[in-house]
């Protein structure tokens, strides 16, 4: 099937040749089925946190996470389910993995954006690792306000009692990988962690594609608020410290 995979794509490149996506870039892409090309792609943010994250979000990445996102550059996912699967390998091994669950969008934003951009992240990722994918079973059952403006204890506000598992079968006793596209304070991927959790799954393991990085990235104290056990956990915690039964990332 891998072999079929990439003879499709070498027939796209030579008929429709893709260009770099990258701002200010422009040039042909010389990786088979990517639109970032290796030039561009040496020098992605790429972040290990936990091994929580494949990039930090930082440029270019962040740049190509809003086109992805806000302004239909779909046609990206299969790049960055790619740079998913390369950074959840080099920590965890995919064959402990039984789900993989996207964050879900409340019906009102899919209607209006057409797509769930995590759903994306989350399928083109569950096909690289080999494991199934489940986009049914957590679903958001409030219409939320965008966090984009809130603080970190605004945004768990907000987010309280949003995601609900409506196929608990679906996900009990589970080790499940649970998506999204960018990481800010964790407060969805705490809920839909506790949502999971609530419903019986034995171990959820939040990845995502960026995470914005605060001040303690950088070795400062941390001034935004946010989730305490994630502040307080040593900065070389062993992975398996990491990847418990909790719900914080």
């Amino acid at each position: 099937m891998e072999t079929i995979d990439r003879i499709v794509e070498a027939v796209k490149d030579a008929l429709w040749p893709r260009t770099c996506a990258v701002h200010d870039c422009g040039r042909p892409s010389d990786r088979p089925g990517s639109y970032i090309c290796s030039r561009c792609h040496a020098t992605l943010p790429w972040f290990d946190e936990y091994a929580k994250s494949a990039f930090a979000y930082l440029s270019p990445v962040a740049e190509l996470v809003k086109s992805f996102k806000f302004n239909g550059a779909t046609y990206l996912a299969g790049d960055f389910a790619a740079a998913l699967e390369v950074a959840f390998r080099k920590k965890h091994d995919a064959s402990a993995v039984d789900l993989v669950v996207p964050v879900p969008l409340h019906p009102n934003r899919l209607r209006e954006r057409g797509y769930n951009q995590s759903g994306l992240l989350a399928s083109g990722f569950a096909r690289l690792i080999g494991r199934k994918l489940d986009w049914r079973s957590l679903v958001r059952v409030r219409d939320t306000e965008h966090q984009a403006r809130r603080t970190g204890e605004g945004r768990r506000r907000n987010l309280r009692g949003a995601f609900k598992v409506v196929a608990p079968e679906n996900v009990r006793g589970r080790s499940v990988v649970l998506i999204d596209d960018v990481l800010t304070t964790g407060a969805t991927m705490d809920e839909c962690t506790k949502a999971l959790l609530t419903a019986g799954a034995y171990r959820v393991q939040p990845f995502v594609l960026a995470k914005a990085l605060a001040d303690e990235d950088f070795g400062e104290d941390f001034r935004e608020a946010g989730d305490a056990s994630a502040r307080t956990q040593p900065r070389n915690a062993p992975l398996n410290q990491c990847n418990t039964n909790h719900a914080s990332i």
